[in-house]
């Protein structure tokens, strides 16, 4: 592959990948709910769901989603609602009760896995996104299955170079919230986040 191309996918995907959108407010919520350790499972989940979302690309079915209509806004809307239903589960949440252990529990990491997965899964932007941006940076003069599979390689390690940064960053914040009523702000915080990000993929054209 030729390296300015490449290196020039790097930067697009760098730049659109710090643009908050749901998968980063969704990083972000969980992050300043649960701490960056566990918001890992939520990272995985999502970094799957984009490797669904390429092989899907990759296949073709993008196409169905620009012919299809109602397929997109079903798609839109599952994930809008998923969404907005954490988020309001996390605005009327109390204040958990804090046990003193070193392991993180099954349960927990696989509901964050899932949550990330389906919160990622359900955005049909990314998919539209994919395949969109992966055929511009495509040269017709080398093998396109290689540099295809290197440009959706880059871009699956830099989302989560991003969520990663985001999940510190959260992480770093959260402790400016340490006083009596921290459980209640944070709660109404990050239950903001979700929700916002559910309107904001609700809203998507």
């Amino acid at each position: 592959m030729h390296l300015p191309i490449w290196l020039s996918f790097i930067g697009a995907s760098f730049v659109f990948g710090l643009i908050p959108g749901p998968s980063v407010c969704f990083t972000i919520a969980h992050a300043l709910k649960h701490g960056a350790r566990r918001t890992l499972p939520t990272i995985l989940g999502q970094l799957v769901a984009n490797c669904c979302q390429i092989i899907v690309v990759l296949f073709g079915i993008a196409r169905l989603l620009e012919q299809s209509v109602l397929f997109f806004h079903a798609l839109k809307m599952i994930g809008a609602v998923y969404l907005i239903y954490l988020g309001y589960r996390q605005w009327t949440a109390s204040k958990p009760h804090v046990h003193m252990q070193k392991g993180v529990d099954s349960k927990t990491v696989r509901r964050a896995f899932v949550d990330g997965f389906v919160v990622c899964g359900t955005n049909p932007k990314a998919i539209l996104y994919y395949a969109a941006l992966l055929p511009q940076f495509v040269l017709p003069t080398f093998d396109e299955n290689t540099q295809l599979i290197i440009l959706a390689t880059t871009s699956v390690i830099i989302a989560a170079l991003v969520l990663g940064f985001y999940t510190i960053l959260a992480h770093k914040v959260k402790h400016w919230f340490n006083s009596k009523n921290y459980w209640k702000t944070q709660n109404r915080l990050t239950g903001i986040l979700m929700i916002g990000a559910g309107i904001a993929l609700s809203m998507a054209s």
